[in-house]
């Protein structure tokens, strides 16, 4: 039999009684811990108080503008304790820009009850067609990983932090500041994450830095910090902190290293200007809806150029923000063109200096403020290009007829000082030929029988199109530097050697052996431009050209009927004066392929002297004397 000891009522008031006291005092304890929590030797207590207050218009299910207190069902709040008071809330998608003085650290959290905020409406109005990814080198793939969203019924959500450096301290020599600090906490018992005590960290490189979390059920702690800057640097440092249940708020896109892969590229220079293109934005042209989609809407990209000697600039070249604020130089005129078969956006970027390194970077931006998914936009890889020393090469775009011709031609700012003339004297000049041409085309059976028809692989659209290739490329040269360097690779020939510079100087009588030597002045190939227009009616001076690719002829010639006799010169008899060619793997450009650097439709070169006998048959010649 077990026996039970009866408490008297006495006894039972009198245990409740040290229990309430036990628990007040206890409550008490935990305010004081609370408080004493807060206190940092780095922070912010002023500035962040004074951004607590601030209001913030915010989406059913967002958090932000007030001090965090954890909810934790069936236990009271003064027993559980609450967040630090200066630490300052994320929004889904909302980012907060924030000045930090170096030594400091700020700290935010994003917490719980906004990983099942309602999915927001996408920042881009892209026409991007899932269907059709399949080249990883396009730059639809890359939209298409901006656009990706979550499963709303998951129980834990990924969590995207992304941080832009806008602005940071600088002095007046060369030098760059360090980096912020970023660190991390998905702990309650570490709310304020740093150097001696954090889960990660994020690595922030040249401005930029972002981390994905996955399976993220729990708040989430951030601490942001100034590393000391060495001395002789004054200012501030200036970020944007954004927390995304949908990707990343802000992207960088590093590319695919082994290919060079920037999706931007610097087709050509002159002295004071650059033409730039984007690569192929859509996979190819067999959905012809969304081909037509991207040649109909305003280009979406921009893009910022800056000196590469700007080490100050190059520390935020992956922010979007630092690129706002920074940039030496922003696009002057875009729009969408279609070469090469895809459609392209075209940038032409003027007010640079001659004989100058520069970096350009192509961004995806938002015109609105809006909280949107992704709508921090996203920067890619570097390219770079160098302008031209000399001021008699000038480039030309948007032509009506040649509308693959992107790039420097020979030129005198003297005698043709408007560029768009330029353009359309060469254009016109090259329509002119044309037009010889197409009446021989007109003599072909065309449109008849499959066993009457002069080819079953090739028609005469075929022929046309590799025409016009080839006889803009040969009529329009390509303009570089005299001081250019030649070699194996490079098919540079230096036209128009016995003609004064533009400046009005003779050019020098040099010895045999050298550029300017009698033998050189007397040779028809160093002697003249390619075609006589441009020395009667441009009067460019001396220049090299970048010879045309040689595939250009071969594609000529395999595209049109044989009664046009069309013929290329054989390597032992003058092509290497009249065509260049690309080598396999090389990812520079050695030859003239109207279209630009893109090399995957090309595989070689051409250029040289040429004319046409008019009538049925037309010749591609050489001429050497």
């Amino acid at each position: 039999m077990r026996l039970y000891r009866s408490w008297p009522l006495t006894d039972v008031a009198f245990v409740l009684h040290v229990y309430l006291c036990c628990l007040s005092t206890y409550q008490s304890l935990a305010w004081a811990t609370d408080a004493d929590s807060a206190v940092h030797v780095d922070h912010n207590h002023h500035r962040l108080l004074s951004l607590r207050d601030q209001s913030h218009t915010l989406r059913d299910g967002d958090v932000g503008g007030r001090s965090y207190e954890p909810d934790f069902a069936g236990l009271d709040r003064g027993i559980i304790g609450r967040a630090p008071e200066d630490v300052i809330v994320l929004a889904n998608n909302a980012p907060q820009p924030m000045n930090i003085q170096p030594g400091e650290i700020q700290y935010w959290t994003f917490p719980k009850s906004s990983l099942q905020a309602p999915y927001p409406s996408p920042a881009f109005d892209l026409p991007l067609d899932p269907s059709a990814i399949t080249n990883t080198t396009c730059l639809e793939n890359d939209l298409m990983q901006l656009a990706k969203k979550q499963d709303t019924t998951a129980a834990t959500r990924s969590v995207g932090l992304s941080i832009s450096v806008c602005d940071q301290p600088s002095s007046g020599e060369a030098g760059v500041p360090p980096q912020l600090e970023v660190y991390l906490s998905q702990s309650s018992t570490n709310q304020q994450p740093d150097q001696k005590q954090h889960d990660q960290f994020i690595t922030i490189e040249k401005g930029y830095g972002n981390v994905t979390l996955s399976r993220v059920s729990e708040d989430i702690w951030v601490g942001v910090m100034a590393p000391q800057a060495p001395d002789g640097f004054e200012g501030t440092y200036n970020y944007e902190l954004a927390a995304s249940i949908d990707g990343l708020y802000t992207t960088y896109f590093h590319g695919d290293p082994k290919i060079n892969d920037t999706r931007i590229t610097a087709w050509d220079t002159d002295s004071n200007s650059s033409i730039l293109s984007t690569g192929d934005i859509i996979n190819s042209m067999s959905n012809t809806t969304f081909f037509s989609r991207w040649m109909e809407k305003d280009p979406p990209f921009s893009v910022y150029v800056h000196d590469q000697a700007d080490l100050f600039f190059q520390s935020m070249s992956r922010s979007i923000c630092g690129l706002r604020n920074h940039a030496k130089a922003k696009k002057s005129d875009n729009h969408m063109v279609k070469i090469g078969g895809q459609p392209k956006q075209l940038f032409y970027v003027d007010g640079l200096n001659r004989s100058t390194l520069y970096h350009a970077i192509m961004t995806l931006e938002q015109s609105s403020g809006d909280p949107t998914a992704g709508g921090g936009g996203a920067v890619w890889k570097a390219t770079s290009f160098t302008t031209k020393s000399d001021n008699n090469c000038q480039i030309i775009y948007n032509l009506p007829f040649c509308k693959d011709i992107a790039y420097a031609v020979p030129s005198n700012p003297i005698v043709q000082p408007n560029v768009t003339e330029l353009g359309l004297l060469y254009d016109r000049y090259t329509n002119e030929s044309y037009q010889n041409f197409s009446k021989s085309l007109q003599q072909i059976p065309c449109e008849t029988t499959d066993s009457a028809k002069y080819s079953l692989a090739r028609n005469c659209q075929d022929c046309d199109d590799a025409y016009r290739a080839w006889l803009c490329a040969v009529s329009i040269p390509r303009c570089e530097d005299l001081s250019a360097s030649s070699d194996h690779k490079r098919h540079l020939l230096p036209r128009n050697i016995a003609q004064q510079f533009i400046n009005g100087s003779a050019v020098p009588n040099e010895t045999t052996g050298n550029l300017f030597s009698r033998e050189n002045k007397t040779t028809s190939y160093y002697k003249h431009s390619r075609n006589p227009m441009i020395d009667e009616r441009i009067k460019p001076g001396p220049y090299k050209e970048m010879l045309p690719c040689k595939d250009l002829c071969y594609h000529l010639t395999q595209s049109c009927p044989a009664a046009l006799q069309f013929a290329c010169p054989l390597e032992s008899r003058g092509l290497n004066y009249s065509y260049g060619h690309h080598r396999q793997g090389e990812t520079e450009w050695y030859c003239n392929w109207p279209g630009g650097p893109n090399l995957s439709s090309a595989a070689g070169v051409l250029g040289s002297r040429w004319w046409m006998m008019v009538g049925v048959v037309v010749t591609v010649a050489v001429y050497v004397s």
